[in-house]
């Protein structure tokens, strides 16, 4: 089994989304946050894949998993919040052997994590133009 090593993911990805919060709450810029926010999504797309590896077939009919809501506005260190608080989620339901609830949470933290770096990048292009 691959808890310890999907623990200690779910601990990385929350020390880079922690780091990120405190760089944005003192200096205010998105950019600055680039390095650890990337951090955080590889630490935390390392746990969705061992998470899928421990829970192999059960994942087949996760209706959740297809209902993004990839059309919704986001703000960014509200977002990063939320990503922290579900990681943290995760990383209990882990501990108490809720696997599929982990993998749900870090699911879901993960796809926040890709759109606000999807909107970073969109932002520097922007800012290039």
């Amino acid at each position: 089994m691959h808890k310890e090593k999907i623990q200690t993911a779910l601990s990385k990805a929350m020390k880079y989304l922690e780091d990120s919060l405190k760089v944005l709450s003192s200096s205010g810029g998105e950019n600055a946050v680039s390095d650890s926010l990337w951090s955080a999504t590889a630490e935390t797309e390392y746990a969705v894949f061992l998470l899928s590896l421990t829970l192999g077939d059960r994942l087949e009919g996760s209706s959740w998993k297809h209902s993004s809501s990839s059309q919704q506005s986001m703000e960014f260190k509200p977002t990063l919040a939320s990503a922290l608080e579900l990681l943290k989620n995760a990383k209990v339901n882990i501990e108490a052997n809720n696997f599929e609830k982990g993998y749900e949470e870090t699911w879901t933290a993960r796809i926040q994590l890709l759109k606000i770096q999807e909107l970073l990048e969109k932002k520097r292009k922007e800012a290039k133009k």
